[in-house]
């Protein structure tokens, strides 16, 4: 009679027999089959007890081997390994950018060449350690740690490897910039703008073909990426609102063929979960909106250049710094407009979770981490409101 069904790759103990001259043998069987077996390996036992204890056994042996494979293996083998073959499948086409940067840069200098059998924890600290002495950023060196450990963190978990070696590797402490440097243009600042980017030559051609973009992305805080990839059909305009699902994101091209490093790609995704929203429009953001479907009604993509295809993000900020040199002010990138718009709606006493809804964040606490001065001079504002009283 056959034991208990176990799990794929656990093995399996069952009851078996053989007849003899002199009667039917009882006798108990051990089967188990490691993921590079090519068949099932098979020992016999007297007892279950002694199939069990064999199993067991052949385990450890198939872990034991494998490891001593791959523990010949280099740190950046390994974790190639583990980005282009696994990640890739799970994580957005940036993303895997981001943390190739982060290994190429971060990691590997310092840890790329050990092999996984000779890296301890003491060798995770001191790249963690050499990181911080460049003077880069708490977030990059955090990047940096959680790329080897959750790397290393599934090879324990998958039986390759025996420890973890950022296990009791201490990160520095987060010692959060103030964010009272956040760039955000003035209510007499915004009008300039605004009255630029609908210039228009004097035979009526715009200056700016698409310079009520600059009008959108500050009534709505989109992101640049989302609003490139915003189609004329998510938005309502009887309701109001527009839908934002879609992002167009530059990067690496990986084509074995490839003529350019990098491409344009529309995702079908936010940056994150929560960035899939849906914004309300005032009445200048529904205006602007109105005028770009004169010019681009025609094709889906509100942004389209002039053949129909999804913008260049270079195009638009290209346009926004001569907005600003037209306007005397001082140069900066598209962002800003995202931090003029919070700064709206917080100048208008909006809270703070609507403020983090809008913006797309993926928690209220990113939206408090970078505009808790806006907050505070919100929060002074309303206690002077006291003294109308």
């Amino acid at each position: 009679m056959a034991g208990k069904r176990r799990d794929k790759g656990e093995g399996s103990v069952y009851r078996t027999s053989r007849k003899t001259k002199d009667g039917e043998i009882i006798y108990w069987a051990a089967k188990y089959k490691a993921p590079n077996m090519t068949k099932s390996k098979v020992k016999y036992g007297k007892t279950e007890s002694e199939a069990k204890q064999l199993l067991r056994q052949m385990k450890h042996d198939a872990i034991k081997n494998d490891y001593n494979e791959i523990k010949k293996i280099s740190v950046k083998e390994y974790m190639d390994n583990w980005l282009y073959t696994i990640m890739i499948n799970e994580l957005k086409p940036k993303s895997i950018d981001i943390k190739e940067t982060i290994l190429k840069n971060q990691v590997y200098p310092y840890i790329g060449d050990y092999q996984i059998a000779n890296l301890k924890a003491d060798d995770v600290q001191q790249m963690i350690n050499s990181i911080k002495d460049k003077g880069l950023s708490y977030s990059t060196i955090k990047k940096a740690y959680d790329c080897v450990n959750a790397c290393f963190k599934l090879g324990v978990a998958k039986k390759e490897l025996i420890d973890n070696p950022c296990v009791g590797v201490k990160l520095p402490k987060n010692v959060k910039k103030k964010k009272s440097d956040i760039e955000y243009f003035e209510d007499d600042e915004i009008e300039r703008i605004c009255n630029a980017c609908v210039m228009e030559y004097s035979n009526g051609v715009p200056v700016y073909r698409l310079g009520y973009a600059i009008i959108v992305l500050i009534y709505t805080g989109m992101r640049i990426g989302e609003l490139l990839a915003l189609e004329w059909k998510d938005i309502d305009f009887d309701s109001k609102s527009l839908k934002v699902r879609k992002s167009a994101v530059y990067v690496k091209n990986r084509a074995e063929d490839a003529k350019t490093k990098n491409i344009l790609i529309l995702q079908d995704s936010t940056k994150t979960n929560d960035s899939d929203r849906d914004i309300p429009l005032n009445k200048k953001a529904i205006a602007a909106l109105n005028e770009l479907k004169k010019i681009n009604g025609k094709f889906d993509y509100v942004m389209a250049t002039k053949t129909g295809q999804i913008n260049n993000p270079r195009n638009i900020d290209r346009m926004f710094r001569n907005v600003l040199e037209r306007c005397e002010i001082q140069p900066t990138g598209v962002h800003v407009l995202r931090h003029t718009f919070a700064s709206l709606l917080f100048g208008k006493g909006v809270d703070v979770k609507t403020v983090s809804e809008l913006l797309g964040h993926s928690n209220i606490s990113i939206t408090y981490d970078i505009y808790i001065h806006l907050i505070n001079k919100q929060k002074s504002t309303a206690v002077e409101l006291l003294d109308d009283l």
